[in-house]
């Protein structure tokens, strides 16, 4: 059965890399669903720290325009949420130790824009999410397209 699509979804970086780099795969089908071909009704948040970790992930794996390509094409093909988070606000979060410090500006972005539902690859935080903060759903790209799609 497929359900109903959230209307606010947050893309983790790998999501966008691994969606552009590769055709055929589950990330691909969530950029296309999410917009990136086609404009879609749902709304994609984003943050600079989310913008940051794109472009130096891709600069390392690619070189450093194409993940400028990708940030260009977030904001002219997506329906966009853009939130910021003070550093106030991220200590606060690391002090609680709950989620793994690299990933608290990926979390804060997520929560800060009332994301309904959380796209990463990324397990570890997916778990820590699910199990800690029981905020919003949290799929694998897997889990999202045989639920979604």
């Amino acid at each position: 059965m497929i359900h109903d699509i959230p209307q606010r979804i947050f893309l983790d970086t790998n999501i966008y890399i691994i969606g552009v780099a590769q055709e055929n795969s589950n990330e691909r089908k969530i950029l296309e669903l999410v917009g990136f071909q086609e404009p879609a009704p749902v709304e994609i948040i984003v943050s600079e720290e989310l913008f940051d970790q794109i472009l130096r992930v891709s600069k390392r794996l690619y070189g450093k325009d194409w993940g400028s390509q990708i940030v260009s094409r977030i904001w002219q093909k997506l329906q966009v949420i853009y939130v910021s988070f003070t550093s106030e606000e991220w200590l606060n979060i690391e002090k609680l130790g709950l989620i793994p410090r690299e990933d608290i500006g990926v979390y804060l972005t997520a929560s800060k824009g009332e994301t309904q539902c959380f796209v990463s690859a990324n397990y570890k935080l997916i778990r820590c999410l699910v199990q800690e903060t029981k905020e919003f759903e949290c799929l694998t790209p897997e889990e999202f397209v045989n639920k979604y799609l």
